[in-house]
């Protein structure tokens, strides 16, 4: 069973991306689907806007779905021996 991104899910992802410099897929409601770093969430008369780094600026309404373009990689990098 999935789980299904609600808006505040949506902002939380794309805030990691911008915050953490990771990209991001992002799909929008009439299909279009696209990788790219978030540089800004913002308003723009009112209504929450993201700016992305190669892409047109996108009313947070219009994205319907997004995700980690990659996986979270687990590692042991700052772990110190016992």
């Amino acid at each position: 069973m999935g789980h299904r991104l609600d808006r505040g899910d949506v902002i939380d992802m794309l805030e990691e991306s911008q915050l953490r410099g990771i990209p991001v897929e992002v799909q929008l409601r009439h299909g279009h689907k696209f990788e790219d770093r978030v540089r800004e969430i913002g308003k723009v008369d009112g209504e929450d806007v993201v700016v992305f780094a190669q892409h047109e600026a996108t009313p947070l309404r219009r994205i319907s779905n997004v995700r980690r373009a990659w996986p979270v990689e687990h590692t042991y990098a700052g772990k110190q021996p016992s």
